[in-house]
């Protein structure tokens, strides 16, 4: 038997051990402090400031997807900032698949090389990776993984899912990312296959019928209670607000001083771009890229104070 003593040493060894893998693995930012990303369609001067989470939308038929996806993890890791990649299972068009297609070529293993490929580079990754994959599929007939169906999305995402996690890339986070309508929870495919639940979150006066600009804090209160159905932390996968240079101003000013407000929120991206041509809105063509004095804004408040009570444990 061990000596008291001698137990202690051991116990205090341990601890030391623990904190010291802490600080040496974790290069990023502290869960306490706020993610913040910019998304563009070309990076700018702007991704030079102090963000803290770096998106990317990718096309897992895109050729240079891989080669593509290993540049943007080498950057990120360089830069200290947490990666995020919306991957997209289009159909292969280019070989005259459709929508239609869709479910039953994943099943048939038609994609399967591409998600070999890509969970080989996600366990290659020295640090974590949040992978949100087939986003706002609440939004019936926007992509072609928004089945009408609520079955056959959970279908394709468990079939992915698996898929990627028998290469058991630990470093990997599974961001199911609804729009947050109120019929999404049709769409979440089990609490083994999610760590953390994104929102888009976007407003135009367009979108109002009294042309009022509803506030980021009103739309998170609306989409909150899917922490409360499912018990993850929240990110805003996707955030934007078009109009005026003053409107923006106001609307970024508010969302980022209503973020303490929502401790299971643990950051947001800015979706600075237009709006996808090939995706119109019944709105017409809005445009969510920050006149110059709403990007100022953004980037003068960054970093976001840390702040107590922030629930990232997942990440």
């Amino acid at each position: 038997m061990k000596s008291p003593d001698s137990i202690r040493m051991v116990a205090v060894s341990a601890t030391a051990l623990t904190l010291l893998m802490i600080i040496s693995r974790n290069s990023f930012p502290s869960p306490a402090v706020p993610l913040v990303g910019l998304y563009e369609y070309v990076n700018s001067p702007s991704q030079k400031e102090k963000f803290t989470l770096q998106p990317i939308f990718l096309d897992w038929n895109d050729a240079e997807a891989v080669a593509g996806l290993q540049n943007f993890l080498r950057r990120t890791h360089r830069e200290r900032r947490m990666p995020l990649i919306t991957l997209e299972p289009f159909p292969d068009r280019a070989h005259g698949r459709s929508n239609a297609d869709l479910l039953g070529d994943v099943l048939a293993g038609r994609h399967d090389k591409s998600l070999q490929e890509i969970s080989r580079v996600l366990a290659a990754s020295p640090g974590v990776v949040l992978l949100r994959f087939a986003h706002e599929m609440d939004m019936q007939d926007q992509y072609p993984w928004a089945f009408r169906d609520p079955r056959n999305y959970r279908t394709l995402y468990r079939y992915v899912h698996s898929k990627i996690s028998a290469y058991r890339p630990s470093n990997v986070r599974w961001v199911w990312s609804p729009a947050g309508n109120s019929q999404a929870d049709r769409y979440w495919p089990g609490d083994n296959y999610v760590d953390l639940i994104g929102l888009s979150i976007y407003s135009s006066r367009a979108l109002s019928p009294d042309h009022s600009l509803e506030s980021f804090k009103q739309q998170v209160e609306q989409k909150r209670w899917l922490h409360r159905r499912f018990g993850r932390t929240l990110l805003v996968a996707e955030a934007g607000v078009s109009g005026s240079a003053k409107d923006q101003q106001r609307w970024l000013q508010e969302a980022i001083s209503s973020l303490p407000h929502f401790p299971e929120v643990c950051g947001l991206v800015y979706f600075h771009a237009p709006q996808p041509r090939w995706m119109p809105l019944p709105t017409g063509h809005e445009d969510w890229s920050l006149k110059p004095d709403g990007l100022a804004a953004l980037i003068k408040a960054l970093p976001l104070p840390a702040r107590q009570g922030l629930t990232c444990e997942e990440i």
